[in-house]
């Protein structure tokens, strides 16, 4: 079969390189002092953690196939191939370009914006609800109880398993699933805090504390956490129109929409589309983190819906504009003639893998 015409840049690599070249512009616009100083703090950190999050992703990836087909053998082949190391590191170049732009767009909003939507979208969120407050009903639910906890040791866990099953997703044998992960990866994340830029808000943690009094002893986690970011945000309003005070990049505030939310909803949509197996797992992992971002007051529960609802249009818009040409089966498992013909018909499997 006779490969397409092959695509020298990846649509994910399109997104992630206008995003941060689009966030360094917009701040520098705004007379921030932003230059060179942003790339050497953050990404060098970053790509040395590239090579950790890899193995990761192919010992993951490798033990499903040993469990999955009972041989790993085939995906090993895959990985040794220069072809492979080439797309997987393309991947995680534009998503670190995109984890790039986001840092500092976010953390910058309350030097750009001096507005803050918190009193709407607590307004909003009763009004979704028939007049009840999903932030109020939650803590009052959950406070006296185990709930509370484990919610805040859930919501904890965030991080590490937004690391483990992007590394995962990242180390597919197939190209044209680890790019189409990649631009939904890239697209939720660069749409998500340009929605932060449009509506800034704080949560109703910092906009209205007071909410959080009935656990705010059995959430410790969230409740240290929220008190640094807390500490950053107003120091970062006081330097407006001023000398930029020292600050740390990755404490960033915004609180609409809920990524927390999107990311897992991302997973679980992706999933559905091309790893049934872990479908059920993510949709769950979502419904608890959405629980443990009102139940912890993070968020308003709009947050999450909208969160939700970008995750949606990231996985569509993927599909879209980097098709996969074949479906995974119901049951997870892969057909290694139809997907290497799959690849093919994306136009460029024989360019990036063999």
């Amino acid at each position: 079969m006779t490969a397409g015409p092959r695509r020298w840049v990846f649509p994910s690599e399109m997104v992630a390189w206008t995003a941060a070249a689009g966030a360094l512009a917009y701040l520098r616009w705004h007379g921030l002092p932003y230059g060179w100083n942003t790339v050497t703090y953050l990404l060098p950190q970053m790509l040395r953690r590239v090579p950790l999050f890899l193995l990761i992703g192919v010992a993951l990836r490798a033990g499903y196939h040993l469990v999955a087909r009972r041989s790993a053998r085939d995906f090993l082949r895959a990985v040794l191939r220069p072809g492979w190391l080439l797309v997987e590191a393309r991947c995680w170049l534009a998503l670190i370009l995109v984890i790039y732009a986001y840092t500092w767009l976010k953390v910058s909003i309350p030097l750009v914006r001096d507005v803050l939507y918190d009193d709407t979208l607590w307004r909003l969120d009763r009004f979704v609800h028939f007049g009840l407050s999903p932030s109020v009903f939650a803590v009052e639910l959950v406070a006296g109880t185990p709930l509370a906890g484990l919610l805040d040791a859930w919501y904890g866990l965030w991080a590490p398993l937004l690391v483990i099953l992007t590394a995962l997703f990242f180390a597919h044998e197939r190209a044209a699933l680890r790019r189409n992960f990649a631009l939904a990866t890239g697209l939720l994340w660069t749409l998500g805090v340009l929605g932060y830029l449009a509506w800034p808000s704080l949560g109703p943690c910092f906009a209205s504390p007071d909410v959080l009094d009935p656990i705010r002893t059995q959430i410790p986690s969230a409740i240290g956490l929220q008190n640094t970011l807390w500490q950053q945000y107003l120091s970062m309003v006081r330097g407006r129109g001023g000398l930029l005070p020292s600050f740390q990049p990755l404490y960033g505030v915004a609180a609409m929409p809920s990524l927390h939310v999107g990311a897992h909803a991302l997973f679980a949509f992706w999933a559905r589309r091309h790893e049934r197996w872990l479908f059920v797992p993510m949709a769950v992992a979502t419904c608890l983190t959405f629980l443990g971002s009102i139940g912890t007051c993070w968020h308003y529960a709009i947050d999450g819906y909208a969160g939700v609802g970008l995750a949606w249009l990231a996985v569509r818009l993927a599909d879209r504009f980097e098709p996969t040409a074949a479906s995974v089966p119901a049951g997870g498992g892969e057909d290694g003639g139809g997907e290497q013909a799959g690849d093919q018909r994306d136009g460029d499997h024989q360019h990036a893998e063999s």
